[in-house]
Formats: C-alpha cells, sequence, structure tokens
C-alpha cells in the first residue's frame, strides 16, 4: 500500500478520494507499461530483465527523463500507437541506448537481428 491511512470519518472530502483514485490507477499503469517495457528491452537486447531494468534506468538517467515516461514510449512505438510527440522521445533516447538501438515502428514479429 501507499501507507496513506484510510479516511476513518464521514466522506466529506470526495474530491480527495477521486484525487487518490486516481493517482492509484496511474502508477497502477505506469507499473504495468514498466513491466512490459522490460520485456520488450530484454527481448530486444537479449538481456536478462534485470540488465533490462538497468538500462531503463541508464536511459531515464542520461535523458533526464521518468522511468515510466521511458517505458510509456517503448511500449507505445512497440504497439505502434506512439504520437509524434512520443516519436521524437524515442529518437532522444537513441544515443542512450544498446548500439543496435529500437525499431521506431510497431513490432513485425521477426527477428530483429541481421
Amino acid at each position: 500500500m501507499s501507507g496513506t491511512d484510510l479516511p476513518t470519518g464521514d466522506p466529506g472530502h470526495p474530491d480527495e478520494l477521486r484525487d487518490e483514485v486516481a493517482q492509484l490507477h496511474e502508477a497502477m499503469k505506469s507499473q504495468r507499461d514498466i513491466g512490459m517495457a522490460i520485456g520488450l528491452v530484454s527481448a530486444r537486447y537479449r538481456c536478462s530483465t534485470e540488465q533490462a531494468w538497468r538500462t531503463m534506468l541508464r536511459v531515464s538517467q542520461d535523458s533526464n527523463t521518468k522511468v515510466r515516461s521511458v517505458a510509456r514510449v517503448l511500449v507505445a512505438v512497440h504497439d505502434g500507437t506512439a504520437s509524434a510527440d512520443e516519436q521524437r522521445v524515442l529518437a532522444s533516447f537513441l544515443d542512450h541506448l544498446p548500439a543496435s538501438g529500437w525499431p521506431a515502428g510497431p513490432s513485425t514479429g521477426e527477428d530483429p537481428s541481421p
């Protein structure tokens, strides 16, 4: 849990509860994206999940971007749902990824190695 105590009295603060629920939903989505991105990086670069996590941390630190944003962009590009802004963000990550880079479009299911 988040360590936040649940309200014990009257539900007189529905806005606070709504905000907390929204934050929890965002946290769950971020965790899902991070897990998916770790799997994608692991598969793409044929590395362990620990190495994939470290790669994402390095990209995050080197590009001054939150890990959840790195994950969101990698997943969106993989799925083919990336916006033009997300494609530009991916371009800024390329210098921080392993030499073989990251595909610019959705996965075709084919082996990325030559």
